[in-house]
């Protein structure tokens, strides 16, 4: 099996912008330092993301984020702005175990069998239909 467990990093692929070797831990190119994040941190950041923030980001994203807040808390960030860039949505992962909670909620939520009617009209119900208290 693939030690690398999280999706959507690709460890050892080779980078216009990162020189040297890949057995190092050193600064190369435009890298200043490295910083690692396991596969169940990366998770439940990911998911912290989704269900607090409102992004739906994927478990690299999930990393980065980890990787980003740990580089704010820093002293020597203090006052300094740091920026992380999630390159994907979370949607491309949906079978990853990180929506496994989530999927089984929205299984429970649906009929079974879901109903495939074709002389039922596409819209089942429209947002003018749902009156929210006030």
């Amino acid at each position: 099996m693939n030690p690398h467990t999280i999706v959507g990093l690709a460890p050892g692929m080779p980078s216009e912008f990162l020189e040297g070797p890949f057995d190092t831990e050193a600064a190369r190119g435009v890298v200043d330092e490295w910083a690692h994040c396991s596969a169940d941190d990366a998770v439940a950041w990911a998911r912290a993301a989704t269900t607090k923030e409102g992004m739906m980001i994927g478990p690299s994203a999930g990393a980065a984020l980890k990787v980003a807040v740990e580089v704010a808390s820093r002293p020597e960030s203090k006052g300094k702005t740091v920026c992380v860039v999630f390159a994907s949505h979370g949607i491309r992962y949906t079978a990853h175990p990180l929506w496994k909670e989530m999927k089984a909620e929205a299984v429970g939520a649906l009929p079974v069998p879901p109903n495939m009617d074709k002389s039922l009209p596409p819209l089942q119900w429209a947002s003018d239909m749902i009156r929210l208290p006030l």
